[in-house]
């Protein structure tokens, strides 16, 4: 399973999400995500490619405050990663407020568990 699916398949058990953006004129109802890979993530020591953590941003979309949707929402993402949240702010464009989260996927994390 690639990073992208991996991190798609888990927040998808709490709204639906697209990779960037949806269509124009094509957005579901709220909620939903978007993300996009930020950074590959390569971790180099004794001048090789040590390890590779790729890094996200994951924002989440919805029509009000939604305290069990984001409860749920970043525990997914605990079960993938580790995360902050970002920025969290009412978007007047949209009619909706948004969560802006950093996400760096673990891939074996909940192998770990």
């Amino acid at each position: 399973m690639t990073y992208n699916e991996i991190l798609y398949y888990a927040l998808t058990n709490v709204c639906k999400g697209t990779y960037v953006a949806w269509p124009i004129g094509k957005a579901p109802p709220l909620p939903w995500f978007t993300y996009k890979r930020s950074h590959d993530g390569e971790v180099f020591a004794d001048n090789s490619n040590y390890g590779l953590m790729p890094r996200y941003r994951v924002e989440l979309l919805m029509k009000e405050n939604d305290p069990q949707l984001i409860d749920d929402f970043e525990a997914a993402l605990s079960k993938i990663g580790t995360w902050k949240l970002y920025e969290a702010d009412w978007l007047n464009s949209e009619n909706c407020l948004y969560h802006d989260y950093r996400l760096t996927l673990l891939p074996n994390r909940e192998e770990d568990e």
